[in-house]
């Protein structure tokens, strides 16, 4: 009889350690299946239904999705770029200024050098920052403005007797490093030599003197106008 109670209780141990530890889990769909996750010591219950589908994504890696997408929501938006001058604005402006004697080429429309050029000696002429760029307040201060009637642009060296700008221009070839002297308004031997050296760089003619296309190029190479008044 006690035989017969420990063979019974082996063959039940056997049945329930089998049932328990050495099946694999059950595939039926909608089944429970207990995972144990070995990094939170926690029970997992997953069904067959749900365990193909993928794993979620972390916590970590989902907050800091989200605050990506509010700082890029709080992020100003960016500016277009300025939009270029119109071919009739650019037209009229060549137009104005040929009427007056600036030398503004063809009326094709096309802000080229020649035409920016023109626009800087009328700029200055007429006490404007020499900036080069066709624009509308150019073309109303030439039908509008002090220049409405006057024919023909200001001598050959009205940039070099303006002290001020000279310094100016100084200070530009200071800061390229064309020259090292003080920044005095003199156009001496050491300025026109900075400049004629300026004027090879750009492939100008290396004349050393102080004209429109010079101002031009260094307003260009600068990335911001002179002031015609200093």
């Amino acid at each position: 009889m006690r035989l017969c109670v420990v063979v019974f209780l082996t063959v039940a141990s056997a049945i329930s350690i089998n049932a328990l530890y050495l099946q694999h889990a059950p595939r039926i769909a909608g089944a429970a299946v207990q995972n144990f996750n070995p990094g939170t010591h926690e029970a997992v219950t997953t069904t067959a239904a749900t365990a193909a589908l993928p794993a979620k994504t972390p916590r970590a890696r989902t907050d800091a999705l989200a605050d990506a997408g509010q700082a890029a929501a709080h992020q100003p938006a960016s500016r277009s770029p300025a939009k270029s001058a119109s071919a009739k604005l650019v037209k009229a402006i060549q137009r104005e200024l040929s009427d007056r004697g600036y030398a503004a080429g063809d009326e094709s429309g096309v802000p080229n050098l020649q035409s920016r050029a023109a626009i800087v000696a009328y700029e200055f002429d007429e006490h404007m920052p020499l900036t080069g760029e066709p624009s509308a307040p150019v073309l109303k201060s030439l039908i509008f403005g002090r220049a409405a009637g006057k024919g023909g642009p200001g001598p050959a060296d009205r940039f070099e007797r303006k002290q001020r700008l000279v310094a100016q221009v100084q200070q530009a070839l200071a800061a390229m490093r064309y020259r090292s002297g003080p920044a005095d308004g003199r156009l001496d031997a050491e300025t026109r030599a900075a400049i004629r050296k300026f004027e090879s760089d750009h492939q100008l003619k290396a004349a050393g003197r102080l004209t429109e296309r010079v101002i031009l190029e260094l307003v260009i190479a600068m990335g911001r106008p002179f002031d015609a008044d200093g």
